[in-house]
């Protein structure tokens, strides 16, 4: 038969095989590795928007205060702040650009793009204030 060092040797092999049986096994039911896929974000329901210059919640009708210039179907725009930071009031909020995190003054704005979406809500993306959109950050 079998010595006793060459069954203990052929128990390890043979468990070796059934880890690797298992293991392949699983991998075999999982998804298709590739890029991962982001959970689409949901546009925030009323009342829990946030203000980009301060970061203050908005309630429900409170809106940010911009200028939007003509163009296409992407638009400059300015973005001032909301009811809580804009025009400077004496809560004090701190004001932030919220790309370099620079403290904004009283009378600074920050630029975005305004993208507008005939079958979807307006989407707006921020570029920063002037000194980091200048700089390039």
């Amino acid at each position: 038969m079998v010595s006793g060092t060459g069954f203990i040797i052929l128990l390890v092999f043979l468990g070796i095989l059934l880890f690797i049986f298992a293991f392949s096994l699983f991998l075999s039911f999982r998804k298709p590795s590739g890029r991962k896929k982001q959970a689409k974000k949901a546009a925030p329901p009323p009342g829990k928007q946030i203000c980009p210059v301060c970061g203050s919640r908005l309630a429900q009708g409170e809106q940010i205060k911009s200028a939007v210039f003509p163009g296409g179907s992407d638009r400059l725009c300015h973005i001032f702040g909301c009811t809580h930071c804009y025009p400077y009031n004496e809560e004090h909020l701190e004001r932030n650009c919220p790309v370099c995190r620079k403290k904004l003054a009283p009378e600074e704005y920050v630029f975005a793009r305004l993208f507008e979406r005939p079958d979807r809500r307006n989407h707006v993306h921020i570029i920063g204030c002037a000194s980091c959109r200048l700089s390039g950050k």
